[in-house]
């Protein structure tokens, strides 16, 4: 089942017909036919902000701040689900040891004013999550319905980035499906830690 789990504006006609059985929407969303998580961006200016803000009950908190002080913070304190942007080495590798993923966005690169540097960016961070297993999500990252993108169009982007084409499917689902399963396991109440979860409760 793929996701486009960064959208801003939801389109549930729109999104089937891209070929998307869920939807990460930060924003409001009410659909039928499409499972929808919540997604909420932190956005902070030093540990404490990051810290209150990360409490938040959003089924995926993905952290937006470039700077490397917070990215550390937020990836060493398990404080986020993922980090947006480019993640440097050794914290991409401690990414991969404490199952956060990163987010690469098609909409960063459709809004870039110097494109060749996006992409040698993005190229970059993907090698290095490559190289250790860090999750790697693909994302439209869309801001309105007009920029959002088809499956077949982010698994393309996926491959220019250079991840193999099975490897590009994975990034729009594989990370995705554990965090609504995750959800899910909380719902229900048997959820403990990851990797950790109550069979039955008699």
């Amino acid at each position: 089942m793929f996701w486009d789990f960064w959208i801003e504006e939801f389109d549930e006609k729109l999104l089937q017909k891209l070929g998307f059985e869920g939807a990460c929407v930060f924003g409001e969303a009410k659909g039928r036919k499409i499972k929808i998580l919540k997604g909420e961006k932190i956005i902070a200016k030093n540990g404490n902000e990051l810290k209150k803000k990360t409490k938040s009950r959003a089924d995926f908190l993905m952290l937006t701040n470039t700077k490397e002080r917070l990215q550390r913070i937020a990836i060493k304190r398990c404080l986020v689900d993922g980090v947006h942007g480019f993640v440097k080495y050794p914290l991409i590798k401690e990414m991969a040891e404490k199952n956060i993923a990163v987010v690469i966005s098609f909409n960063d690169l459709l809004k870039s004013k110097e494109p060749q540097k996006t992409i040698a960016k993005m190229k970059q961070t993907i090698k290095l999550a490559k190289k250790y297993k860090t999750p790697i999500v693909i994302v439209s990252g869309a801001k309105n319905k007009w920029e959002l993108r088809g499956t077949s169009e982010l698994i393309a982007f996926g491959e220019i980035l250079g991840l193999q084409r099975n490897e590009a499917k994975k990034a729009l689902y594989e990370f995705q499906d554990k965090i609504a399963e995750r959800q899910k396991l909380k719902k229900e109440g048997k959820y403990v830690m990851p990797g950790v979860k109550i069979i039955s409760k008699d």
